[in-house]
């Protein structure tokens, strides 16, 4: 992946962003880093007490982001009950981010990445949205520290909260209250997805990012935009295509084929812990849901290997969703239930993406 030089607008992937029919917003996606970092500059003393203290926000009520915080969504997001989730990062200018050959992105001591969570407590009402939590990974000393906010029920104040805690919101849907129990992590939980020997990332990379995203008007490739205020540690004669680039499907919009749909659902909902490293260490447990490794490298046909009442079902039996481990797994209630932290209720996009892709398949690869 490499640098973009522009010179104006990009022809043709930007021209609504260049104004050129006279109605959209010109300029850049995305403003120039400030030089001077306001949002947590200095965390040496700890994280501070209130989130309005962090100064990320110039608006928490409304959660204008600061002028150091780059948005971002992802292609193919985690289930967490149906959550609203803004993202954010902050890379202390100029500084950048290396990256790797496999997609990964290695991020400068001084990054912060934080990530709102919401809902729509009543369903259809835009106006029932608002924030519950707030987390923050912040790079310091080549390691990643974690930490997370309590939003009051006002919307206006968050705490940063000492250890794990769980709190039941009521959402009120056209099928009657659903309540979700929803758990506010603690280190320990953190490192089981992010992994102590992977101390990383899960979200930013460039199969994920590599998407348009709509910057108050102006569509761009994120990619782009990010490569515009040299982001990127690339050499200065490098430039970037996204259509070059690795770009995970998006099982939220569609996009993609069932394969592609299924796999981008399972590296991110699995690939965190089912991967070389992670807390179900492929070694261990033999499986790898990474998206870019080779579905017949995945194991994924393998019979189940952990407790009594799963031994030996297989994990996909093609053409036998109601036989298959994997969806079994996400279906069941209980512990048993996967994603195994941060949900308490069953996603049905997800559920039936994996029933259609394994009702379709014809052998394991």
């Amino acid at each position: 992946m490499g640098r973009v030089r522009f010179w104006g607008c990009l022809v043709a992937a930007l021209l609504s962003s260049c104004g050129i029919d006279g109605a959209s917003p010109s300029g850049p996606a995305l403003e120039p880093r400030p030089d001077e970092q306001t949002c947590l500059p200095d965390v040496s003393d700890g994280m501070p007490p209130r989130l309005s203290d962090t100064g990320c926000f110039a608006d928490l009520k409304t959660l204008e982001p600061g002028p150091d915080l780059i948005p971002y969504d992802v292609n193919s997001a985690l289930w967490t009950d149906g959550a609203f989730k803004p993202r954010y990062m902050v890379v202390p200018s100029p500084e950048q981010i290396a990256v790797e050959e496999d997609g990964s992105w290695k991020f400068p001591d001084g990054t912060v990445l934080i990530k709102v969570f919401g809902f729509e407590f009543q369903e259809g009402d835009p106006q029932s949205r608002r924030a519950v939590e707030t987390r923050f990974m912040v790079r310091r000393s080549g390691l990643w520290e974690y930490s997370t906010y309590e939003w009051n029920d006002e919307g206006t104040e968050g705490e940063l909260l000492a250890e794990r805690k769980t709190v039941e919101y009521t959402i009120e849907g056209n099928g009657g209250p659903e309540v979700l129990e929803y758990l506010f992590p603690e280190y320990d939980d953190c490192i089981t997805c992010h992994g102590a020997a992977i101390n990383d990332v899960l979200g930013p990379k460039t199969g994920q990012l590599n998407r348009d995203r709509d910057y108050d008007g102006v569509v761009a490739n994120q990619l782009v935009a990010m490569a515009e205020i040299d982001l990127f540690a690339f050499d200065a004669d490098q430039e970037i295509d996204p259509d070059n680039e690795p770009r995970m499907a998006n099982p939220q919009k569609g996009v993609g084929t069932l394969d592609e749909r299924a796999r981008a659902y399972l590296d991110a909902n699995c690939a965190h812990c089912h991967r070389p490293d992670g807390y179900a260490n492929t070694g261990d447990h033999g499986l790898d849901f990474r998206y870019e490794v080779p579905l017949e490298d995945s194991d994924i046909c393998d019979p189940m290997k952990y407790f009594p009442e799963w031994a030996g079902t297989p994990r996909v039996a093609p053409g036998d969703p109601d036989g298959s481990g994997i969806l079994r797994r996400f279906l069941v209630d209980g512990v048993l239930r996967m994603p195994s932290i941060g949900t308490s209720t069953i996603d049905p996009l997800g559920t039936g993406l994996l029933h259609d892709w394994i009702s379709q398949m014809a052998s394991c690869p």
